[in-house]
């Protein structure tokens, strides 16, 4: 039986219309489908295997170096005359500081004067006024890196020199004053702070002193004890506080996790982006140092690349 030539025509009509419609339904969502979460979630974490398979400083960063903790010395350091911007990196030297001169359970003031002198834009651990432990100011600067806690741990140190009657302001200014001078007094030579939780672009340290001071707090354990995880809660007459860590390698959900990390800190600054990572496996131990990577994912590609290629071929 000969098919119907007019019913041929319209059915082949009907399919170049249907392609028509599925090749524009596709250039129109093209870009769309392209920059989806799905697929640059998809496309990143292949970039992120691929490029951290090599490491390729000083491309990655301006400072670089792996410190074997359990022999006490560097088996990679490259960058270390070079000084980056610190950023809140800051914040370990200040509690390096905080520590020579208060105890961790000292009661300390957060007031609405201070807080308000915490530069726009900063980091913050959403401290509200009250009273909290000296222990828990300072784990509010490491784990959401809180510059409100920085400049309430300055306020209450710059206090207990310069006695009643002054400014916040004036107890923050004091505090950087001894500051600067107990990292002349330690031996970090090359590290400028100019505010306490390293909001400043001129401000700037090297390899050698930030390592040091890391190790150093290192020691103590309400350091371990909040840096390596993914989220910390502290227990106040204000109420409970939950923050996120702002290390990437500590969260099961970002591309970055490693479980062998254990903290320590990131600190950003502009398009300066630091990482001080703690890396544990099969009972050793090494502090990996990148300062000045170019983006948030290129500091976290590097210390994987460092991990992968030199680490983890020893």
């Amino acid at each position: 039986m000969k098919r119907n030539p007019r019913k041929r025509t319209v059915m082949l009509i009907g399919a170049i219309a249907c392609l028509i419609i599925v090749f524009a339904f596709v250039g129109l969502f093209k870009d769309r489908i392209t920059y989806s979460n799905i697929f640059r979630t998809f496309s990143d974490k292949i970039d992120f295997v691929v490029n951290a398979n090599k490491l390729k400083i000083p491309e990655d960063a301006l400072s670089f170096s792996i410190y074997d903790m359990d022999n006490k010395k560097y088996i990679f350091y490259e960058g270390g005359g070079q000084l980056p911007t610190i950023a809140s990196l800051a914040k370990l030297f200040a509690i390096d500081y905080a520590l020579t001169v208060v105890k961790l359970d000292d009661v300390f003031e957060a007031n609405e004067e201070t807080l308000k002198l915490v530069p726009a834009g900063s980091s913050l651990a959403y401290l509200k006024p009250g009273t909290y432990t000296a222990r828990q100011i300072m784990q509010a600067m490491l784990v959401p890196s809180g510059n409100d806690a920085a400049y309430v741990l300055a306020y209450n140190i710059g206090k207990k020199y310069l006695g009643a009657g002054h400014s916040a302001k004036d107890y923050v200014n004091h505090f950087v004053k001894n500051l600067s001078s107990h990292l002349v007094h330690e031996g970090y030579r090359k590290t400028e702070l100019f505010d306490p939780s390293g909001f400043s672009m001129q401000a700037s340290t090297n390899l050698d002193d930030i390592n040091k001071v890391t190790l150093k707090l290192l020691d103590h354990d309400f350091v371990k004890e909040c840096i390596g995880k993914s989220s910390f809660t502290i227990y106040t007459k204000q109420g409970n506080f939950t923050w996120k860590n702002t290390n990437e390698f500590l969260d099961t959900t970002s591309l970055f996790y490693n479980e062998h990390i254990k903290g320590v800190k990131t600190g950003t600054m502009g398009s300066s982006y630091n990482l001080i990572a703690l890396y544990e496996d099969n009972g050793k131990n090494y502090l990996i140092t990148c300062l000045a990577s170019h983006s948030n994912k290129d500091r976290y590609k590097a210390v994987q690349a460092a991990i992968n290629t030199i680490i983890n071929k020893r």
